[in-house]
């Protein structure tokens, strides 16, 4: 009995004849993304244990990152161990809207033992819209806080603290428009106040599709020596370019040059 128990391999050690490939990386990852435990994975008698799991994402760089991606794809909570079900709380979602609110960080939050991971909370604003609308209307108040404090350090300011406080309000004014650009940003979105309209047509014609006419612009050397932006316009009925002002071409017709009949040009 001695003899059988010692030929027996033992799951401390991990089984045995079970080598790495990227095949069954690739499986592995495949059903850890499916929502499956390591754990399960590694009961099967074909698996290696979870020991050698772990090995195996330390010493072959590539399967520890895909086991990455399919952890965090699979819901479970890489960062802390994996073992833990990252699922959706609608407490600790209101919970981490306060403390954004207040002014406390992501990554802040995300180191306290009771909250999420960063990779979970990612999770969460991809696969949950009203989430990722509260992290944004919490990132604006963050920002309009950032304001407030930039004119509190402003208002203080002495000669002997002015490069202090201008790199201290470079930053600020930098996190407010990482924050919230459509409101601090440099580059503001704009709506456009008009809509494209369609000339009146027959029903048939309505219901056909839109034409686009894309102008061509060029550089062209005039005869009094000068130069001047020439546009032009393709010919809907037999597809040559030629100049949207004719009156203003050369002598010699309205042909446009060789370098705008390339095939590069055709839309």
């Amino acid at each position: 009995m001695a003899a059988a128990a010692a030929e027996a391999p033992s799951r401390r050690h991990g089984r045995t004849g079970v080598r790495f490939s990227a095949e069954l990386g690739r499986a592995i990852c495949r059903r850890v993304a499916a929502g499956e435990t390591i754990q399960r994975i590694c009961s099967e008698a074909d698996m290696p244990n979870r020991g050698t799991v772990t090995a195996w994402a330390k010493a072959h760089g590539r399967f520890g990152r895909a086991l990455a991606r399919a952890q965090t794809l699979g819901g479970w909570d890489h960062e802390r161990g994996g073992g833990r079900r990252s699922s959706y709380c609608e407490a600790t979602a209101m919970e981490i809207f306060a403390r954004l609110s207040l002014g406390e960080s992501m990554s802040a939050i995300c180191r306290d033992p009771a909250m999420p991971s960063q990779s979970t909370v990612a999770l969460w604003r991809a696969r949950y819209p009203e989430f990722a609308e509260r992290v944004a209307r919490a990132r604006g108040v963050q920002a309009e806080q950032f304001c407030d404090l930039g004119w509190e350090i402003a208002s203080a300011v002495t000669p002997a603290t002015a490069y202090a406080t201008e790199v201290k309000l470079r930053q600020l004014r930098w996190t407010a428009a990482g924050l919230a650009p459509a409101r601090f940003g440099r580059h503001r979105p704009v709506e456009a106040e008009t809509t494209l309209e369609r000339e009146a047509a027959s029903p048939a014609q309505q219901a056909g599709p839109v034409v686009w006419t894309v102008r061509h612009f060029k550089v062209e050397p005039q005869p009094d020596g000068t130069r001047k932006v020439v546009a032009y316009l393709r010919d809907s009925r037999t597809g040559e370019l030629r100049r949207e002002h004719p009156e203003d071409g050369p002598a010699d017709g309205d042909e446009a040059p060789a370098s705008l009949k390339e095939g590069k040009w055709v839309f």
